[in-house]
């Protein structure tokens, strides 16, 4: 039987940028991993009886990377831009104050899948969801689509989310 946090990731895949539906075991693993925050990963280790739980940084490692080389490959196939434009209009798509406002400008709720520990909720339970955190989990989200459905996959939810 799927935890709430399973079920709610589920819910947030189904929808846009992602539409993902039918998702294997191994691949909901790897999009909970991308939405939980090394916060409530520290404090799962903590718990009675303790858990493992992997947080989103080793997939955030691969889908920065991953989201570098798509924008990269945008820039330089759809514009005649020079290398130092180019430079610009990449640094512009992949900073993360860029990417958690094109995020919630989108309606793509990061803040509402996510899995955060104490430290970043509020007082009445609240999660609080800071830029950092939904850059990172989505750079994650876009490592576990490449792993997931691959370089087209993940090119496409790029487009949709950061560049229209």
């Amino acid at each position: 039987m799927e935890s709430d946090f399973e079920m709610g990731v589920r819910e947030f895949l189904a929808k846009e940028p992602f539409c993902f539906r039918g998702l294997t075991k191994e691949q909901m693993a790897l999009f909970c991993s991308a939405l939980t925050h090394d916060s409530y990963s520290n404090e799962a280790r903590d718990m009675d009886p303790p858990r493992i739980v992997e947080s989103y940084e080793r997939l955030e490692f691969l889908g920065d990377a991953v989201l570098e080389f798509l924008v990269c490959e945008i820039v330089y196939r759809s514009t005649d831009l020079r290398e130092g434009a180019m430079t610009d209009y990449k640094q512009d798509k992949v900073c993360n104050h860029m990417i958690s406002e094109r995020l919630l400008a989108k309606g793509v709720d990061v803040d509402g899948a996510m899995r955060v520990g104490g430290g970043h909720r509020g007082l009445a339970g609240s999660k609080k969801v800071e830029e950092n955190m939904r850059a990172d989990s989505f750079e994650a989200l876009i490592g576990a689509v490449y792993l997931s459905f691959g370089m087209d996959k993940a090119r496409e939810i790029v487009i949709k989310t950061l560049i229209d």
